[in-house]
């Protein structure tokens, strides 16, 4: 919040950079800077599109490949193609 306002201010950010265990491995990335500092001023919206789409924890690993004007979102052992289930889920949230 500011001095002027009220208004707190939101930001959203990964799950797990707020220590919830959402990562494909079972894991998070807790970032005491984030929760101990910044968190002071802001109010934080946690989102983890992986599991909003239903893809649990843990999980296959899943990373973006091909050109950059056609980009895929592939789960890495299987082959799994997760573009448009990721897209609905952006657009959704956006």
């Amino acid at each position: 919040m500011t001095a002027r306002s009220r208004t707190p201010i939101l930001i959203g950010i990964s799950s797990c950079l707020l220590g919830q265990k959402v990562r494909y491995d079972g894991g998070h990335k807790l970032d005491p800077f984030l929760t101990d500092t910044v968190g002071k001023f802001v109010t934080f919206l946690p989102f983890c599109p992986e599991m909003e789409i239903g893809l649990g924890t843990p999980r296959e690993s899943i990373h973006l490949e091909g050109s950059p004007e056609v980009r895929r979102l592939v789960a890495v052992k299987s082959g799994r193609d997760l573009t448009d289930e990721m897209r609905a889920y952006a657009e959704a949230k956006a």
